[in-house]
């Protein structure tokens, strides 16, 4: 495998500037050489290549420095992204072996996909704090940022995987799944293209039935991959016949409370989202999720509010916080004036409506 490192050495850059340090100050602090640090940043020198106990050692230092927890905790989960990333640009695309592949061997999280993401996209993770600080000396790249070739060899490389994913083993439908999502960020023309006749081919294998499956994660991830690119009806047809029961009501939460964080428990398949007891998380963390995106994308405004309903439904107790009732009674009433969403996410709209209306009652 190549040594890559320029996801955690960007976010070591991160932490740096954000504690408005030199490298060289920093080399200091942590007793190595500026070309160390140098090395780090630049990803020339993995992070991966260090012992552990380096690495622990480099992070409680930049913790007694003061440096921000989420950035702290996001260099351990860079370290996982410049591993795949790594394992990908060391693997010609022939090789690819879905039998092996991280994809398939671990539920990836929110702050994976984001800094992953970010290298296909450009765009930073939402919950990744961006210090503005002294810049140094020359051109300072925005982020992580991948060649045009390596770009497209991983890309290339996420798609030859997925093509190979068994969809009649658990582990082949989650790596599938989530190489569908990942490739969302990519914004080239031939992508969407790509995933509608991929998810043509996975309906005609997998035949997904109503409500929970164990296809419903490959629909969810292919119809959100489709939405960030443009198309907002795979993800309502999602909505209408994968949550349409109970079951995929509850999967649908749980999904929700694992990618926000409430259901904080490592995962190493799918087999959670339909298992899991909804006593199992509270909520809190999801319905802020939510509330901060019911704008954007057709599509995933219309997950979120569905998303929104049933959580309230289930945790009507969230709304005792007045303060984030008037909130989304506020945002509930732009999303209405808008006229913008579906017949049935403006019915859902008034029911959550109604719902603040009645708790205010209590």
């Amino acid at each position: 495998m190549s040594c890559e490192g320029r996801v955690s050495g960007y976010v070591l850059k991160l932490a740096r500037r954000s504690l408005r340090l030199t490298q060289q100050r920093l080399a200091e602090d942590l007793g190595v050489g500026v070309a160390t640090v140098q090395g780090w940043e630049s990803g020339r020198r993995s992070l991966l290549a260090i012992p552990a106990g380096n690495f622990l050692a480099l992070t409680n230092r930049l913790r007694r420095l003061g440096a921000d927890p989420v950035l702290l905790d996001g260099l351990t989960m860079a370290l996982q992204a410049d591993l795949f990333l790594g394992q990908a640009l060391a693997t010609p695309h022939a090789h690819a072996d879905p039998a092996e592949h991280l994809l398939g061997s671990w539920v990836i999280t929110r702050p994976f996909t984001g800094l992953v993401a970010w290298t296909i996209s450009g765009r930073p993770p939402d919950d990744l704090p961006l210090p503005s600080s002294a810049r140094e000396r020359g051109p300072v790249p925005d982020g992580p940022v991948l060649g045009a070739d390596e770009r497209a060899h991983v890309l290339a490389h996420i798609r030859a995987a997925a093509e190979r994913a068994d969809r009649h083993s658990t582990s082949g439908l989650l790596l599938a799944r989530q190489a569908y999502y990942l490739i969302g960020f990519d914004g080239r023309s031939d992508t969407s293209t790509w995933l509608v006749d991929r998810y043509r081919a996975d309906r005609r294998i997998v035949r997904p039935g109503k409500g929970w499956s164990p296809a419903w994660p490959l629909v969810r991830s292919t119809a959100s991959a489709l939405t960030r690119l443009g198309d907002p009806e795979p993800m309502r047809a999602f909505i209408a016949d994968q949550l349409d029961d109970d079951a995929g009501e509850i999967a649908n939460l749980n999904y929700w409370a694992f990618w926000t964080g409430d259901l904080a428990v490592q995962q190493t398949g799918d087999a959670f989202i339909g298992s899991t007891p909804l006593s199992a998380w509270h909520g809190d963390r999801l319905l802020r999720h939510l509330l901060d995106r019911l704008n954007g994308d057709l599509g995933f405004v219309e997950l979120n509010i569905h998303t929104l309903h049933a959580l309230i439904r289930i945790r009507p107790e969230l709304l005792n916080d007045w303060s984030l009732a008037a909130e989304l009674n506020g945002k509930i009433g732009a999303l209405l004036d808008e006229n913008l969403v579906s017949a049935s996410a403006e019915r859902e709209l008034e029911a959550l409506r109604y719902g603040i209306a009645m708790q205010a009652r209590h």
